[in-house]
């Protein structure tokens, strides 16, 4: 993969991770706004300037820690863009609908397990292929000793 793919999902890794820990803790929905918005403007830099020079350091320093952010980069991107917008979306038509005093469009009942279903199977084959790199490449550096 080339350095801007991997440079990419290793950026989701890393939100991925920064928002699961918010998430544990009672911390303030501005703190994950923040970290939502500081996320997607360094996407958006990351785009224009095609690297980022401490990510290809990290990648060089910590292969194990990048291939792990690599995976849960893939799922942070799977939930932006199968959880996160469709949110957004049915949260502004419903906010909409109640300014407007029409009727509340359906929830879409069918919708939500089945992506929930699909995220942890992604999640547990992404933490799978990971270790199975991990491992890969510490048998291929052994044998070569």
């Amino acid at each position: 993969m080339k350095t801007f793919g991997q440079q990419v999902l290793i950026l989701g890794g890393f939100y991925f991770i920064i928002s699961f820990l918010s998430s544990l803790s009672l911390g303030s929905a501005l703190f994950n706004i923040i970290s939502f918005v500081t996320f997607v403007i360094m996407l958006i830099v990351l785009c224009i300037k095609r690297k980022y020079n401490f990510l290809i350091c990290f990648q060089n320093k910590f292969t194990k820690s990048s291939n792990y952010l690599l995976g849960l980069g893939i799922v942070q991107y799977f939930e932006i863009i199968f959880i996160t917008l469709p949110g957004i979306v049915y949260g502004y038509k419903a906010t909409e609908a109640e300014y407007n005093g029409t009727e509340l469009p359906a929830v879409p009942l069918e919708y939500v397990p089945i992506i929930s279903y699909i995220y942890w199977i992604i999640l547990c084959f992404a933490l799978i292929l990971a270790t199975y790199w991990n491992l890969k490449k510490s048998r291929t550096q052994k044998s070569s000793d």
